[in-house]
């Protein structure tokens, strides 16, 4: 079994920025909810968001899915702002299906390593909801998730 470590509560920035800024390769993530907090560079959300964008820039290549509902519903105005800011940095966004909610959240770097949790990529996810991740350090452990999000990406080409 591979290296679990816990993103608890606003602990999860602390632990998973690290892993994004020592991504070579690949991240790939799947959102419910996103946020862009371009007014806030010192806040936890934002220096995430800071931190794929330097990825990008960086040359890993970073694919996301977020969750769409109907037009004009809440989630899918804060995920377009972020889907518009994301992709002038050179990262691939797709929407999941609508009428089916993309509520898992997950991050996959280098597929070696995987974040799974209740952590949304908001400010509340980050300082005041209870909420609980972990991350999986190992390549076999984490080949359904792997597949998984492979599988999710080629069906909403």
């Amino acid at each position: 079994m591979g290296k679990i470590q816990s993103a608890i509560g606003f602990h999860y920035p602390k632990v998973v920025i690290p892993l994004v800024d020592s991504a070579q390769n690949t991240i790939e993530i799947l959102m419910y909810s996103w946020k862009w907090y371009g007014h806030e560079t010192a806040g936890g959300v934002q220096k995430f968001n800071l931190s794929i964008v330097a990825a990008a820039r960086r040359g890993v290549k970073i694919r996301v899915l977020l969750n769409v509902e109907s037009m004009g519903h809440a989630i899918t105005k804060i995920n377009s702002r972020t889907k518009s800011f994301l992709e002038r940095y050179g990262v691939e966004v797709k929407w999941g299906q609508v009428g089916v909610v993309t509520h898992a959240k997950m991050v996959i770097v280098d597929d070696n390593i995987l974040v799974l949790g209740s952590h949304n990529y908001t400010k509340s996810a980050f300082s005041r909801n209870q909420e609980a991740s972990i991350v999986v350090d190992g390549r076999d452990d984490i080949i359904d998730y792997r597949k998984y999000f492979a599988d999710l990406w080629k069906q909403f080409g």
